[in-house]
């Protein structure tokens, strides 16, 4: 996807203009107009500036007029059509335009795996730093940058902040994709208080400069989607469960325990760096296919102490070997090596971390339904 959007950037910078401005124009009345606009609670003026409109024509006639242009914005809509409700239901209540909820087009082609050359991460496009501003873990356990929902929600709030810093949507978006701190150098800069000013100096960088032109490219095409050759059905693919999980669990046990697959698993839970649910929390939340959660909780319930494992951490002491450590918790080394990906030598080093498989007390180990078919913006 990231490749998609590097590609048709790089082409929009060559192509002449082939759809003519003035079909375009007509069609910005079907988009929010009031976030492209230079002063808040107004419309965009659809007659000035023009290039901006003739970059929305080029970006238009990328995805309209060549096979791969084509191929690549109807495989983002396949992609969007199940998170824009939830999406959109979000940023209503964050208070900030519904339509913004496309953004994701052009920021990841709506990929919860996709990961920038800069390490942005995310349907949204975070940056560690930045999404920890806002509540999203990044550790060895989880990327919270790849959850949809709470990516979603960090997003919505940091563009109504960026909105609350700037007073008008253009100068919000444009730092959402430089960042703030740029934006208000390129202000300084330019004495301008307006996006649009800022079009024909080098205060800002290309990319950001045609941000918000292929935002609305993306906007009147996703939203016109019939007069464009264009399919998107704005519909949940699913609903799921959501259910308390030992942390330290593998998500092989849990599949199997409700006969699901694995990869649902992952797919559901796209935050979870690995197939073990994170070791150093008690609990860990976890979505599960819709009506799923009770027949988890029913056969995993049942399971003996002895049938039940969860992984623990351990830091590797002076001396340590694997022997002694299997030895120290009555684990077998084979167990302990499969766990750790480890080679047949077993070498490890002081100070690193390992994973133990354990058999757990009996207050740690149930699962717990929290709740069922839930839409996913009401379970935050």
């Amino acid at each position: 996807f990231v490749c998609g959007i590097l590609f048709f950037t790089l082409f929009i910078s060559n192509n002449v203009f082939a759809l003519d401005t003035s079909s375009v124009i007509s069609y910005f009345s079907s988009i929010d107009n009031n976030i492209f606009s230079t002063l808040p609670e107004e419309t965009y003026d659809e007659d000035s500036p023009a290039n901006v409109t003739n970059k929305v024509s080029s970006y238009i006639d990328f995805f309209t007029t060549t096979n791969r242009g084509h191929l690549i914005f109807q495989e983002w809509l396949n992609h969007a059509g199940p998170y824009i409700p939830f999406i959109k239901d979000i940023l209503r209540e964050e208070g900030i335009p519904e339509d913004l909820a496309l953004l994701p087009l052009i920021e990841s082609g709506f990929n919860v795996n996709a990961r920038s050359p800069k390490q942005a991460t995310g349907m949204w496009q975070f940056m560690a730093s930045t999404g920890a501003m806002y509540g999203l873990k990044v550790n060895k356990w989880v990327d919270e940058r790849r959850d949809p929902i709470k990516s979603t929600r960090a997003a919505a709030k940091h563009l109504r902040d960026l909105y609350n810093t700037f007073g008008t949507w253009p100068l919000a978006l444009a730092s959402y994709n430089a960042g703030s701190g740029k934006v208000k150098r390129a202000l300084e800069r330019t004495g301008s208080t307006d996006f649009w000013d800022m079009e024909d100096t080098k205060a800002l960088k290309p990319e950001t400069k045609n941000y918000i032109p292929k935002f609305m490219a993306a906007l009147i095409l996703a939203k016109n989607p019939d007069d464009f050759g264009f399919t998107i059905s704005e519909e949940p693919a699913s609903k799921y469960d959501l259910v308390e999980v030992p942390g330290g669990i593998d998500l092989h046990t849990i599949a199997q325990n409700m006969d699901t697959s694995y990869e649902s698993l992952q797919k559901l839970n796209p935050e979870l760096m690995g197939h073990i649910t994170p070791s150093v929390e008690l609990y860990y939340t976890l979505r599960v296919p819709e009506e799923m959660g009770s027949i988890l909780v029913d056969n995993y319930n049942k399971l003996p102490l002895s049938k039940r494992v969860v992984f623990r951490e351990y830091k590797v002491k002076k001396k340590d070997t694997v022997y002694k450590i299997s030895r120290r918790y009555g684990v077998d080394v084979s167990t302990i090596k499969n766990a750790n990906n480890l080679n047949k030598n077993c070498r490890i080093t002081p100070g690193d971390y390992i994973l133990v498989p354990l058999t757990p007390s009996l207050t740690e180990s149930d699962i717990r339904l929290i709740a069922t078919s839930e839409f996913p913006s009401d379970i935050i």
